[in-house]
């Protein structure tokens, strides 16, 4: 079952999800509430490497702009 790919799929999605949330927790306490043109556009990242580098780009970041940035 662990090698299924819709297993797989559920998990990433999952991780995805995840990551989402990190960034707009973490990101809202150093930055402050973000504009709903950044949640918006957050909701739209599928690619989990993107997000964990800008979950790392948020204690170097002076603002959601960097953290939108990070390719």
């Amino acid at each position: 079952m662990h090698e299924s790919d819709t297993y797989q799929a559920i998990l990433e999605e999952g991780m995805v999800k995840g990551g989402r949330e990190l960034i707009l927790l973490i990101g809202e306490d150093r930055f402050g509430p973000p504009e709903e043109a950044v949640k918006a556009e957050l909701n739209t990242i599928t690619d989990l490497d993107r997000l964990r580098r800008m979950i790392r780009q948020i204690p170097k970041a002076k603002g959601w702009q960097e953290i939108r940035e990070t390719p």
